[in-house]
């Protein structure tokens, strides 16, 4: 058991070591040519792209079966289901300027907070209520612009048939802003590697799907109540269906 864990943790270890071992040349890099860098984000965000896209291409177990949208919205709330760490970097490789709202405290960490910060991680356990407006105030400003913003609605990972209750913020968020959501559904990361584990759980090839539903507008409900449970309607559908395949 314990070398299988060992085995299976060595697409954990990828994982981590391709992220960082590509943003410490990529934070040298950015200080020698600080002055051309225009947008500090996006260019961490696309070395971040290129190391997801690596490890999904060295974990060979791993087969992730993406469909997205040919015309992705700008200045959009994308929203996703949450199983796994692994969920972030398949998406994150096609979403582009994003802010991504994370229920989790990642201030004792600081090489890590440093490195998510850089690419748009906002973490908000541990932080006050006057820091928690401040990033509120962030999200409405680079949404505003034009940029993207990411929400994992169920507000933790969940591995279950049925969706946790969705929280209410990305909706309030795109109802303020005249936004349009989309809805994105993964399923079959818990298959690798699951919440609380750094063990990836199968030695298998495994299918993991990505499925970027069409996008939804304000305009077509009432309010965010509403738009929040056709959301979680559609993605519930969307992912009884991959869980069929």
């Amino acid at each position: 058991m314990v070398l299988k864990c060992i085995l299976g943790s060595i697409g954990h270890f990828v994982f981590f070591g391709l992220l960082v071992g590509m943003m410490i040349p990529g934070f040298l890099t950015y200080f020698i040519f600080k002055p051309f860098i225009k947008n500090p984000m996006r260019f961490f965000q696309n070395g971040s792209a290129l190391s997801y896209r690596l490890f999904y291409k060295l974990v060979p177990r791993i087969v992730l079966k993406a469909e997205v949208l040919e015309s992705m919205p700008k200045g959009a709330v994308y929203i996703s289901t949450h199983q796994s760490i692994l969920d972030f970097p398949a998406f994150a490789m096609y979403i582009k300027d994003y802010l991504i709202f994370a229920n989790v405290n990642l201030g004792k960490y600081p090489l890590v907070e440093k490195i998510t910060h850089a690419v748009g991680v906002r973490y908000i356990k541990g932080k006050g209520l006057s820091e928690v407006g401040e990033i509120q105030k962030e999200f409405e400003k680079h949404l505003q612009s034009g940029k993207n913003v990411i929400y994992f609605p169920e507000g933790t990972r969940h591995s279950g048939d049925k969706l946790l209750p969705f929280k209410r913020g990305a909706f309030k968020l795109a109802m303020k802003k005249n936004r349009p959501i989309v809805p994105v559904v993964i399923e079959g990361a818990y298959k690798f590697l699951p919440r609380k584990s750094w063990c990836f759980k199968t030695s298998k090839r495994e299918k993991m799907y990505l499925k970027m539903l069409p996008p939804i507008y304000p305009k077509d409900f009432k309010n965010e109540i509403d738009m929040m449970k056709y959301a979680q309607k559609i993605m519930q559908e969307k992912k009884d269906e991959l869980c069929g395949l």
